[in-house]
């Protein structure tokens, strides 16, 4: 009887300050052991590499040596760059090569501290266009000297989204070659995935998931965080519209009351734009008096800011009637609703990035959730006429150990990981 392989991904998830211990042996999904670990302070410096490999001791120790060969290696998505560069055709591939380190170094300015993979997406007479995935060989050095300390030999070292894809592959056979986009629901936050003819073609992460769609009430966007550069659009567009129409006004005023408006316009103005303010994006307090907000801010050498200990209380937008939509009730409607959230954000990205999906458009979008909140995905369909977007399930008949940590799953099997994001 032939001994079976067993199987190991240690993986890094810096938003829930953890580090992971996923094995399996041969394809036997009851045999998962999964293990974690935490540690706090910052990300990849000094202290976290000491951590870790306290960790990996750890896992060494309470695994048999013999049965521990090989690993694969999990890094979070925010320790890896996603780009994607033309350069000119040239007549073989090193010219060609040569061409792209040399984009590369002026996008990177350390480009020399970076290991980067690259993969041609696309190629004409003129131009080749290139999907590049570098990561700082300071993390990779750290990491790989603790795991070879504790003779673990890193046969993979890929980053969470890619992972993830890999385990889609492997879950989902159709989908191994297709092109779509991928949002992987966690408990507390989730990630959307730009898959390109099976391969990872960039990632976005939202601070949001699971807990957001099982509130028992309907909870509006801005709450969940703050759009700071939107508010700031905003305001900046109505400061502009304001100060163009000022400034058809004052032609058409005489002297006088050009005068009168000089001494009148500061106070009232100030008013007016508070009033607007609120109105557009509702979720701005008044925490300072208008006098405060009339002077210039200054500070002189070694003041220090100090910070107040209560913030001011956060209220919801409050939108123009023809904008808001039927209060949901029931348990089933708020969800639905509340799902909207993510359909806005697939929208969204589908639409703003021209650089992934000039090489072809999503089919679908492709969703892991849990079976028992699937309904959500049909009340999105209703509408896919009107937004051109349907969405659908990776599938739910697997175990739910595997569906709730995909990048896990997907190390243990690096054949199914895309050469181009394997560093």
């Amino acid at each position: 009887m032939a001994k079976l392989s067993y199987f190991t991904t240690i993986a890094i998830d810096t938003r829930r300050y953890t580090i992971h211990y996923f094995s399996m042996l041969g394809n036997d999904v009851s045999s998962i052991d999964h293990r974690i670990k935490h540690y706090s302070g910052a990300h990849f410096d000094d202290a976290f590499f000491a951590r870790f490999k306290e960790v990996i001791t750890e896992f060494a120790k309470e695994t048999p040596s013999q049965t521990v060969q090989k690993i694969s290696l999990v890094v979070p998505d925010n320790c890896v760059a996603l780009d994607t560069i033309n350069v000119p055709t040239m007549r073989n591939r090193l010219l060609t090569k040569n061409a792209l380190n040399l984009a590369l170094g002026k996008n990177y300015r350390n480009m020399t501290d970076l290991k980067v993979q690259f993969h041609a997406c696309a190629q004409n007479r003129q131009y080749t266009t290139f999907s590049t995935a570098a990561i700082q060989k300071r993390i990779l050095t750290g990491l790989y000297s603790a795991c070879s300390e504790n003779k673990l030999l890193v046969d993979t070292t890929t980053y969470a989204s890619s992972a993830a894809i890999g385990a889609v592959a492997i879950l989902n056979p159709k989908l191994k070659n297709a092109t779509y986009l991928f949002l992987d629901l966690k408990d507390t936050y989730s990630r959307f995935v730009f898959v390109e003819n099976g391969r990872p073609a960039g990632f976005y992460p939202l601070p949001f998931g699971l807990e957001f769609l099982s509130r028992p009430k309907y909870v509006q966007e801005d709450m969940l965080f703050d759009h700071t550069m939107a508010e700031l659009t905003v305001l900046n567009a109505r400061e502009k519209a304001k100060a163009k129409k000022l400034s058809m006004l004052a032609g058409e005023t005489s002297d006088e009351e050009e005068s009168e408006v000089q001494e009148i316009s500061q106070p009232v103005q100030s008013v007016q734009e508070t009033k607007e303010a609120e109105e557009i994006t509702g979720d701005l307090e008044a925490v300072e008096s208008e006098d405060v907000l009339e002077q210039p801010f200054t500070m002189t050498p070694g003041q220090r800011i100090v910070t107040p200990k209560y913030m001011a209380r956060k209220t919801p937008r409050k939108l123009p009637k023809f904008m808001q939509r039927p209060n949901p009730e029931t348990e089933e409607a708020i969800a639905c609703e509340n799902f909207r959230v993510f359909v806005k954000w697939a929208l969204s990205l589908l639409s703003g990035n021209e650089k992934i999906t000039q090489f072809g458009m999503p089919e679908a979008v492709f969703v892991n959730i849990p079976e028992s909140l699937a309904y959500v995905l049909d009340a999105a369909n209703e509408e896919a006429e009107e937004s051109g977007v349907e969405f659908g399930l990776i599938g739910y008949d697997y175990d739910p150990t595997v569906l709730a940590n995909l990048e896990l799953y997907g190390g243990l099997f690096p054949k199914a990981i895309h050469a181009a994001n394997k560093f």
